[in-house]
């Protein structure tokens, strides 16, 4: 059986050999050429920029975390079922990642953080409090 010429070519275009070594043909550091991996070059330049996304600050992970707890606690709307759901040891370990957070800013906060802190882990704790409460009756 003899070859023929199909005009299809076929490039090795591995970093490694079959023993595991980096080819001799790679430039160090990036491989260059088309690997198939997005890169943030070729990403549209609104989204490189992070316009679409909003800035994120101090203030927007404690309300990240007191909303997670608050559809915990099932005082709001599960966004995939439409309808509040309870999940009170989930609340709690919420309610203690933002106990954890303030003892592990303490000093370091402005004074607007550190009351949006002390408020929304008030809150969160007393509406914790009558969900247990509730679940009881």
């Amino acid at each position: 059986m003899g070859k023929e010429d199909s005009g299809f070519k076929v490039a090795d275009r591995r970093l490694f050999t079959a023993e595991g070594d980096l080819r001799d043909s790679v430039p160090p550091g990036r491989p260059s050429g088309d690997d198939g991996l997005p890169t943030l070059e070729a990403l549209p330049e609104s989204a490189s920029a992070g316009e679409a996304d909003p800035a994120m600050t101090f203030e927007a992970l404690v309300f990240s975390f007191s909303t997670t707890a608050l559809l915990q606690l099932g005082m709001a709307v599960h966004p995939e079922t439409g309808r509040p759901e309870k999940d009170l040891p989930g609340a709690k370990q919420t309610i203690d990642i933002l106990e954890i957070l303030k003892e592990k800013t303490r000093g370091n906060l402005t004074a607007d953080e550190g009351k949006l802190l002390e408020e929304c882990l008030y809150d969160l704790k007393l509406a914790y409090v009558r969900a247990i409460e509730s679940a009881k009756s």
